[in-house]
């Protein structure tokens, strides 16, 4: 339905369901499935709390596209922000846990909605437990989402117990009265499900009788069950920590680590001494606890891992938890010190203070025994210096402070563990006695300046385990031997300045290969203008890290070659090796490297043949002995950048055995490369930028050409047509990509045909192609033609006239186009955004749209020569057109701008 054509502006689609049923699940399927991305040009995610107004919801909206929080007041301002975000854009906007049944409110709030005058096909998604609030939001009917049955109940309760093992006779047994419980909600076969992957499988009989025996109150009800899988958590420690969670917002998404960070300032965390597990790995098996227990939910982002809770085990969390904490939101009074004095009289007892406004030094040091201390984003120019005198503080987060420098008493805090000053770009330095804070474990700081002075003496901090950047210096106590003693470190450490390492003992100093807990490292030169004869070689030989690495980037390396040590970190995920221009060849035999899935060479310019040696060890790599090749060289490799390599001339490599998971190449201005490997058996994606040579690119498709569903090509003036770089089946057949989807090309002087393209192309762009004439194929399931300073395209309705499924069509800059054919527009019968701008020979348009009646977005603009033949009401049965933007025209005296204001509720005459 989201992806069917809609003559609405803004189309509801209400989920209801009770709490537990899946509501969210299932929106968030829906949010993030591969053709909705494709269908949408924005997405937006709001989670609506229980009381709200219009304008919060709209600030919520913008704070969903913007990525930053709004403080703004003005509800105008705030929604002429989201218009100019959302003015002519399709967009999916879905509401959830929506609970406000006020009539008034919602007419308000759609009313605005529409009048953002976004393009049609728009829709917005509510998920609620409440019909009422389905009938108010929309007159469609509600998709109603209905229970599991017993046996889908059965198969994720087992599915998250056991996990394909067999299942106890003992729980068989039981199984119709379990799955009678969880009363066909999902939530509670996974969190049953969940109790039971947390015990012994000694325990699950006398835990399921004792609850299946439990007839005192409801235990059929989802808030029984959840207290259920509570109740049998492992620990009192771990009970706390769930509890904790209760102090964040209803669907926040809480950082893996500042959550345990929090755990530990609260003192929920304590060293295992005996078995030497630290507070940070403890807190992790906490985490991998409550995600089994189905008490939390993980969510990642490419390397960084958050959590959140479902609302009704948020509500859980609110009923177990007995928080000290105090949340003061700025503006609750005009005065600083108004709020924080309601709890003056039980100060010494406050552990836990988050402030958005200023606070003085004369009220902060009466809370003597606070723990943890949030003033992120308080706009606070200057942090009183009686913070020292909070000495059992554990955590800090001064995260976006507008701040320049810290006062030297922050470093008297000898038990803090946690300093996070995240996005605090205009501190000058960190304060000169850092080094006295021996507890400190986690400092969440970085400075892109290579200049900025790192503390005197940072290898004193030997609990120090977050460290984001070093900038090494020429004194003493600024050198590589501060990072020896950091044995601790994990995460990622960026190191800079290393032209003042002067050789590899000096940098060995640093004991990279004794931190096994580092998993992304970056080495940084200052620069490339050195002298000739440097140490970089050295250097680099003596920063060899644990074999745990994942991932690598090394910048403006100036040695003749790379260290061998790269193999040996079997780890290693993604390599990056940028502006090292004196390389002469690539890192030897990374095609062992068992788990490399992303690998990018940028600015390699002395670089002129990728051969033998960057596949494997050993002899000759060429079709004559590849058949010996035994092993799958790059066997997880998904995709590979060679970018500004203006030396590279050849790439030759194994006929077979190599690449079997690359979906993604991309060789971009590497003009002299004339030869490439043959084999790519499951390549997706190729982005050819400035290289004139058809035949390497042939060579990279002979065995992807049905894989293929992607290719850019830009800059290729030996291409005449997309057949040229497609092998040929017979010499009476024109080669084809029979799946390609998307196919941009660009700035290809020589280019007069697509033939060659297939006939599943969805998005077709041209740009800059000047002997391009005509398009050619059966192009029916194009959604998305763009063609642009194509000076001699005509477009010839025979071609064009399957374009059923075309909805989105800009022709601009086109010299030799002087008509459209009404033809063409007549078959566009899904069409609802046309634009034609910029041709200056442009003499006929068709008057007849009637076959359009989905258009939404029409901009005539820029076609001097265009005469209007065009009347008001000519336009009156497009019902759904929006935006209208015409002229000039060659007779404009005719045309009446005041009489079009009416056809569109946005129009325009330039």
């Amino acid at each position: 339905m989201l992806l069917s054509s809609s003559q609405d502006v803004v189309s509801v689609i209400p989920i209801v369901g009770m709490g537990g049923l899946g509501k969210t699940t299932l929106a968030k399927l829906v949010y993030n499935n591969q053709k909705i991305n494709g269908h949408f040009t924005k997405k937006i995610w709001v989670c609506v709390s229980e009381n709200f107004d219009v304008m919060g919801l709209f600030r919520l909206i913008l704070e969903s596209l913007t990525s930053t929080k709004v403080e703004l007041e003005n509800r105008d301002t705030v929604v002429q922000k989201i218009r100019k975000q959302l003015e002519g854009e399709r967009y999916l906007l879905v509401l959830d846990d929506v609970w406000n049944e006020n009539p008034e409110l919602w007419e308000d709030f759609f009313r605005s909605l529409v009048g953002l005058n976004a393009a049609n096909g728009t829709w917005c998604l509510v998920t609620t437990r409440l019909l009422k609030v389905a009938s108010i939001v929309t007159s469609n009917p509600p998709y109603l989402l209905g229970k599991l049955s017993d046996n889908d109940c059965w198969n994720i309760l087992i599915e998250k117990a056991i996990a394909g093992e067999k299942v106890p006779e003992e729980l068989n047994s039981m199984r119709k009265e379990i799955v009678k419980r969880c009363r066909g909600l999902p939530l509670s076969s996974n969190v049953i499900g969940g109790l039971l992957r947390i015990k012994k499988k000694e325990e699950w009989q006398s835990i399921l009788e004792n609850w299946l025996l439990n007839k005192s109150g409801d235990t059929n009800s989802i808030e029984q069950i959840l207290k259920l899988s509570f109740d049998h958590l492992p620990s009192p420690s771990i009970k706390k920590c769930f509890a904790y969670c209760s102090t964040f917002a209803k669907d926040t998404e809480i950082d893996r680590d500042l959550l345990i960070e929090l755990w530990m300032a609260e003192g929920f965390l304590q060293t295992d001494l005996i078995t030497e597990t630290s507070m940070e790995e403890i807190g992790e098996n906490y985490l991998t606890i409550l995600l089994e227990s189905s008490l939390l939910e993980e969510i990642r982002y490419s390397w960084e891992v958050y959590y959140t809770m479902h609302d009704l085990v948020h509500d859980l969390a609110i009923s177990v938890s007995k928080s000290d904490s105090i949340n003061l939101e700025s503006g609750v009074n005009s005065s600083t010190y108004e709020p924080l004095k309601l709890f003056e009289n039980r100060s010494m007892s406050v552990r836990a203070m988050s402030l958005q406004s200023s606070i003085s030094g004369d009220l902060l040091w009466k809370f003597k025994n606070l723990h943890i201390l949030k003033l992120s984003g308080a706009g606070i120019r200057e942090l009183p210096t009686a913070i020292g005198k909070l000495i059992h503080l554990r955590f800090i987060d001064l995260s976006n402070f507008v701040i320049q420098m810290l006062p030297e008493s922050l470093c008297k805090l000898y038990n803090l563990q946690t300093l996070r000053m995240l996005h605090c770009n205009n501190l000058k330095a960190l304060p000169k006695g850092m080094n006295n804070l021996i507890s400190l474990r986690h400092l969440h700081y970085y400075s892109y300046d290579a200049n900025f002075q790192m503390p005197l003496e940072m290898g004193r901090l030997t609990c120090l385990q977050t460290l984001e950047f070093f900038n090494v210096g020429l004194d003493k106590g600024y050198q590589m031997e501060e990072l020896g003693c950091l044995n601790d470190l994990k995460g990622k450490l960026e190191i800079r300045n290393l032209e003042l390492v002067k050789d590899k003992e000096g940098a060995e100093k640093a004991n990279l290969i004794g931190k096994p807990h580092l998993v992304a490292l970056e080495f940084l030169w200052s620069s490339t203008n050195r002298e000739i004869d440097n140490c970089d070689e050295d250097v680099l030989e003596g920063l060899q890290p644990h074999p745990n690495l994942q991932n690598l980037c090394i910048t403006n390396f100036m040695g003749d070659q790379f260290p061998h040590w790269f193999t040996r970190v079997h780890k290693l995920v993604s390599l990056k090796l940028s502006c090292c221009r004196r390389c002469r060849e690539l890192p030897t035999a990374l095609g062992h490297l068992p788990s490399l899935q992303y690998l990018e060479f940028v600015k390699l310019e002395n670089i002129r043949s990728i051969g033998v040696s960057f596949y494997k060890r050993g002899d000759n790599c060429s079709s004559s002995n590849s058949s010996k090749v035994s092993r799958k060289l790059f066997p997880a490799l998904e995709t590979l950048r060679l970018v500004d390599m203006d030396n590279l001339v050849e790439w030759i490599g194994p006929e077979d055995n190599v690449f079997p998971k690359l979906e993604k190449l991309i060789i971009q201005n590497c003009s002299q490369l004339t030869s490439a490997p043959s084999y790519f058996p499951r390549l997706k994606e190729l982005e050819i930028w400035k290289n004139d040579n058809v035949s390497a690119v042939k060579s990279i498709l002979s065995k992807a050409t049905r894989t293929l569903w992607k290719l850019t090509i830009t800059g290729m003036a030996g291409l005449t047509c997309v057949s040229d770089i497609v092998a040929t089946p017979s010499e009476n057949n024109y080669g084809t990509l029979p799946n390609l989807k998307h196919l941009s090309l660009s700035n290809c002087p020589n280019l007069t045909s697509t033939r060659g393209c297939g006939t599943c192309l969805e998005t077709l762009d041209l740009f800059g192609c000047d002997s391009l004439k005509e398009l050619s194929e059966d192009m029916s399931g194009l959604h998305y033609l763009t063609i642009r300073r194509c000076s001699k395209i005509v477009i010839n309705p025979k071609e064009m006239q399957n374009l059923t499924n075309l909805e989105w069509l800009i022709i601009s800059g086109c010299d030799g186009l002087t008509y459209v054919p009404g033809d063409m527009l007549n078959s566009c019968t899904s069409l609802w955004s046309l634009e034609v701008y910029n041709c200056p020979n442009l003499v006929s348009f068709p008057l007849d749209l009637q076959q359009t009646p989905s258009l939404s977005n029409l901009k005539l603009i820029d076609c001097p020569k265009l005469k209007t033949n065009m009347t008001p009401k000519g336009f009156g049965f497009l019902t759904n057109l929006r935006e209208l933007e015409i002229g000039p025209f060659s007779d404009e005296g005719k045309v009446q701008p005041s009489k079009w204001a009416g056809v569109a509720q946005d129009f325009s005459y330039s």
